[in-house]
């Protein structure tokens, strides 16, 4: 696709501007503050809010009794992209906002975002400036896209050990401070708003993505469509990075591999199966390397993995 053919606009009603857009999965708690944030810091305009439950096992709790709400119960858990898709066929708005349940909007998230992209007509995607529980800036919030010499760096440390280096920053733009506005590879996925009309367009969230990667395809692929992919620092969240997957998968090398099995994906999809063989057997050497020096576990699970794959 070469570029994006908007649909009528006279073909959906649009009754608000945003369309919020939650997955739960044993989560709704964390979903409950986060809902309370966006009421309470949003002021600029309308929105709905419509949270899918991945056939989770304790349910929407307290949100099952929230009369503004609108909640879609599936009967099965095809992954947070597939949740996202449900979500968007019954949305009503210009734009999309996918937001994480464990994010706290810090200001007037959707008014800064909706503002950006008014403003921006061939911005296909926004997100919004990322802080932890510290109040420290994270760099994931716009990053690159990935390639061999990305993972290497990431995968090595050493975009991590020298962030400010030529080289070693481009992984995560990490010789930016991140507080200011650009256009970059991609944005999290835990605060990404699209207008609406575009993401139907390029065809919304590929489901074969279970889990992670599912952002960063949405975001090559709107950019392969001619439109930019940006960074909005005025727009600011708080991530509690990994609470809900921690639960679904119990342990942080469970979640690395299935953040592995994505990117696998990843490349295969848009880079090859040439690509994709080099890019295991890099993660094999790197991994089995810090094995032995090491000698963590969690190492060798990760090369075995490769080798398998």
């Amino acid at each position: 696709m070469s570029a994006i053919e908007p649909e009528n606009s006279n073909n959906r009603p649009h009754q608000v501007d945003v369309s919020v857009i939650y997955v739960n999965w044993n989560c709704a708690e964390q979903i409950e503050g986060s809902i309370e944030s966006l009421r309470e810091k949003t002021a600029s305009c309308s929105y709905e809010i419509i949270v899918v439950d991945n056939d989770s096992p304790q349910g929407l709790g307290a949100l099952a009794n929230d009369p503004d709400l609108r909640l879609i119960v599936s009967s099965k858990n095809d992954g947070f992209g597939a949740g996202c898709n449900i979500g968007v066929a019954a949305a009503n708005g210009r734009f999309l906002l996918f937001l994480n349940p464990d994010t706290q909007l810090l200001n007037d998230v959707l008014g800064e975002l909706t503002c950006f992209l008014e403003g921006h007509p061939r911005a296909g995607i926004a997100g919004s400036l990322v802080e932890d529980s510290k109040g420290t800036v994270l760099f994931d919030g716009g990053r690159s896209l990935p390639s061999l010499l990305n993972e290497f760096l990431q995968h090595s440390t050493l975009c991590f050990r020298f962030p400010r280096g030529r080289w070693t920053s481009r992984p995560y733009i990490s010789d930016w401070d991140h507080l200011s506005t650009r256009e970059v590879g991609s944005v999290i996925g835990a605060c990404m708003m699209i207008k609406s009309e575009y993401f139907r367009a390029v065809g919304g969230f590929d489901e074969t993505f279970f889990l992670y990667c599912e952002e960063v395809d949405l975001c090559y692929r709107v950019h392969k469509a001619g439109l930019g992919i940006w960074y909005v620092h005025t727009a600011r969240i708080l991530h509690k990075e990994r609470q809900s997957t921690l639960q679904l998968y119990g342990s942080v090398s469970r979640v690395v591999l299935q953040n592995m099995k994505s990117q696998n994906y990843y490349f295969k999809k848009h880079n090859g199966p040439v690509i994709a063989f080099l890019w295991r057997w890099m993660l094999i050497s790197l991994y089995m390397l810090r094995y032995l020096l090491r000698r963590d576990p969690s190492y060798l699970e990760y090369a075995k993995w490769g080798i398998t794959a």
